[in-house]
């Protein structure tokens, strides 16, 4: 047996005051809360190592779990490095999915029953749920719609909710119903998940009292890496596994916890005294990684979140540059200033909320032959509900006639028409030979106003053919009503800025449409072994480090999403989302920019900047100026009837911005600024 000062001089371990604590605690209920660059992994290994070689206990009896396989074997190899290969081989590094699926196997051995086989390819998954999907009559399901469907289906089982309350969740009973079909498909064929592993491993473990001492007798001290992002059951496991031997060694930040879709519960972290009586925290708060410029900022801004332990991260690394809030004139500008930053290479690393966010800089970056890297891209965006609707409109645009696309988009210009409508326009289409279906419903209603609006639509669609893509598209967005539409579905607009941003990069309609076609291909193969500019989500480059950052879209309705803070479920995802942004902040050692756009607010930025927040100046109007009418320029949009003073009762045809097209009653066509003639009152809204 050593001493702890043979061992660290034997293995020349440097351990600060801090980790050496933790190191040494070998025995009982331990939470560890490591900021950001601390040192974790080191720490929790010395730990392993002071068990192994001062206290003597058998490698066998300790188990060691964390996130991922890759991440396994990651502590394997790093642990072998470190100690050699004599204990390496024994000690037991596994997923909470790997350690389940022995179990099942346990359960096999004793009572004679073979368990339900389980779904090991993505694409059987994925097959499953497409036709749980179909028998809820629910059509076919986009890429997006599919990966987000088995997303929530893996948070209800991870968080472990009844059926009562996953009813309860945002789409209630049509997700319930999608949820159970599925179930019931994964039963009918005795099939199950990786999700449901830890669903049947836990069943196992409070049912089968002697394989639930088995596993006691053979592990006596369990550690728990990433406990941040460990689920609601995945916890619920370890607790019952180590509820015998007590010694239980939890390494985490609640700080760090960004994967709420996933069903991570940080909350094991802020009641681990709670839930463990006389259980010990201990903190690990010296930022190895950052600048002091970079973990100043980064601690101030985290400790604005209220749910969270009080911590004070520190570093002894030099001050270097400030941290930079770099300002752009709008969102879509962010992507020739960011392009020519890669140019400059320099180590840089841009880090972003979503997948979509680097697609227009993908599309600059090949266009120029400037390298990168890009991690963890994905293909959704192309399969998007949002999109392909954007695309068809398009497409409408050119061929007016086309019965299939009229169906798929009728109701999205919010223009009136019901189903019977859209049918009965059909079948007289298939009798007039490709005349144009929008104007077939016009001919057929027998309201003015609704005559006047479909007639608006169509004149726009008349438009669209020759318009530069991104005319076109504001067409589409505002002018058309695609924007409200969405709205009033309380859809995610965000794709909108995006295909605005890659038309403004390719400006002629068949540029556009080809680019999207060769950006979903490019993303595909994307670009994992290249030299070059780091493209990374803030997920994707968890426990990652860069020597420069920029993070972009730091602009609300991105970073953060829209959130109703008001609510105490809004809080709880504000601070989610602060989160994500402090793990995108420690991710650089040197320098660190924030991206802003000038067009949007960002509530973050202004907190991390508060010296820089503009003032509002509200100018007095003296006593003998005339007050200005008020008006409303949003509710002049496309379809709503005005009265002119001059030219009577006409028709918004078409906006962009402050110019209106208006069709009158005599049938003249005036292109109108509507500050103007708002502002004098010469043009109101017809009753």
């Amino acid at each position: 047996m050593m001493t702890f000062d043979q061992y660290k001089a034997r293995f020349a371990l440097k351990l600060n005051r801090q980790q050496e604590a933790a190191v040494r605690q070998t025995e009982g209920p331990v939470l560890l809360l490591a900021v950001p660059g601390s040192g974790k992994t080191t720490a929790l290994l010395a730990r392993v190592g002071n068990l192994l070689y001062c206290r003597e206990v058998p490698p066998e009896q300790i188990l060691t779990v964390t996130y991922t396989v890759a991440a396994t074997a990651d502590l394997r190899r790093r642990f072998a490095r470190t100690f050699g290969e004599e204990y390496a081989s024994r000690l037991e590094f596994r997923t909470i999915n790997g350690m389940c699926a022995r179990i099942i196997r346990q359960f096999e051995q004793i009572t004679g029953r073979q368990a339900f086989q389980l779904l090991s390819e993505e694409a059987d998954a994925a097959r499953l749920v497409r036709e749980a999907w179909r028998a809820c009559n629910r059509g076919f399901p986009t890429d997006a719609e599919l990966e987000e469907a088995r997303t929530r289906i893996a948070y209800c089982k991870n968080a472990m909710l009844s059926d009562e309350e996953i009813r309860e969740l945002e789409e209630g009973e049509p997700f319930f119903k999608l949820f159970d079909a599925y179930r019931t498909l994964l039963l009918k064929n005795r099939l199950m998940d990786y999700d449901d592993q830890m669903v049947y491993g836990l069943k196992i473990l409070r049912s089968q009292p002697a394989l639930l001492q088995a596993w006691q007798d053979k592990y006596r001290y369990f550690h728990v890496d990433e406990a941040q992002d460990t689920s609601r059951i995945q916890h619920a496991i370890i607790a019952l596994l180590a509820s015998r031997s007590r010694n239980l060694f939890l390494v985490g930040d609640e700080d760090q916890s960004i994967y709420g879709f996933r069903a991570a519960w940080p909350q094991a972290l802020l009641r681990f005294e709670q839930d463990w009586p006389g259980a010990e925290t201990l903190f690990l708060e010296t930022n190895y990684r950052s600048t002091g410029s970079i973990v100043h900022a980064a601690d101030g801004f985290i400790r604005l979140n209220r749910d969270r332990q009080p911590k004070t991260m520190t570093t002894p690394n030099p001050q270097g540059a400030p941290v930079v809030r770099k300002h752009v004139a709008r969102r879509w500008s962010q992507y020739p200033y960011l392009a020519e930053q890669a140019r400059q290479g320099g180590g840089l690393a841009v880090l972003y909320r979503n997948h979509e966010s680097a697609l227009p800089l993908i599309d600059l970056l090949q266009k120029q032959g400037i390298p990168y890297r890009c991690r963890g891209q994905k293909g959704g965006f192309f399969t998007h509900p949002t999109v392909r609707d954007v695309v068809d409109i398009l497409r409408f645009s050119a061929r007016q006639d086309d019965a299939e696309l009229f169906l798929k988009l009728y109701y999205k210009f919010r223009c009136g028409i019901t189903r019977e409508m859209a049918e009965q326009t059909v079948k007289q289409g298939k009798k007039s030979h490709g005349k144009p279906l929008f104007a077939l419903a016009a001919a057929l209603c027998q309201e003015d106003w609704l005559q006047q609006r479909l007639q608006g639509v169509y004149t726009l669609l008349c438009l669209l053919p020759g318009d530069p893509a991104p005319q076109a598209l504001s067409r589409i967005f505002d002018d058309m009503g695609y924007r409200e539409y969405l709205k009033g579905k309380n859809a995610d607009e965000g794709k909108l800025d995006i295909l605005m941003a890659l038309a403004r990069q390719n400006p002629r309609q068949e540029d556009f449409l080809l680019r999207l076609q060769q950006l979903e291909a490019l993303v595909q193969d994307g670009r994992e072994e290249q030299e070059g500019v780091v493209l990374s989500t803030i997920h994707g480059s968890k426990g990652l480090e860069y020597d420069r950052v920029i993070l972009m879209d730091a602009v609300d309705g991105v970073l953060p999403q829209d959130i109703r803070s008001a609510t105490e479920e809004g809080k709880r995802q504000l601070e989610e989302e602060r989160r994500l942004f402090y793990v995108a902040m420690t991710r650089a050692r040197n320098q660190l920019e924030i991206l802003c756009c000038r067009d949007h607010s960002c509530t973050f930025a202004g907190q991390l900047f508060p010296e820089e927040r503009p003032r509002e100046v509200r100018p007095v109007p003296k006593p003998s100026q005339k007050p200005r009418p008020q008006y409303d320029i949003d509710a002049f949009s496309v379809g709503v009837l005005v009265r002119h003073r001059q030219f009577g009762r006409g028709l918004i045809c078409s906006r962009e911005e402050d110019i209106a097209l208006i069709r009158f009653d005599s049938g003249e066509v005036k292109r109108i600024a509507l500050h103007t003639v708002l502002r004098s009152g010469v043009l109101r809204l017809e009753p």
